[in-house]
């Protein structure tokens, strides 16, 4: 899962377990992105100040060894059906001089 979300542009960093961080910098875009996934099924924890240091808010991804490969394809699919259209939207509107 970090390999295909790394190879999508995400950024990752490297784990040695079954949580896996999505780095998205901006809080607003962490709760976004997460409150996307939930509403397509997936809970995954979006973590932002005063948790972790301004600047950098991610998404927390858990899994556990009941998921399924599909299940976690899907996962795959929405983080970065998500994640990626929620920067396009934080660009836009950053391009426009609104505060994302």
């Amino acid at each position: 899962l970090a390999l295909a979300l790394r190879e999508a542009g995400l950024e990752v960093p490297n784990a040695d377990s079954q949580i896996i961080t999505v780095l998205l910098g901006d809080a607003a875009r962490a709760v976004t992105t997460a409150d996307k996934l939930r509403a397509r099924g997936f809970y995954v924890a979006a973590i932002r100040p005063p948790t972790v240091a301004p600047g950098t808010s991610r998404l927390r991804v858990s899994l556990m060894a009941t998921h399924t490969s599909q299940e976690i394809n899907s996962l795959r699919d929405a983080i970065i059906d998500c994640a990626l259209d929620d920067s396009a939207d934080t660009n836009a509107a950053a391009k426009n001089g609104a505060r994302a």
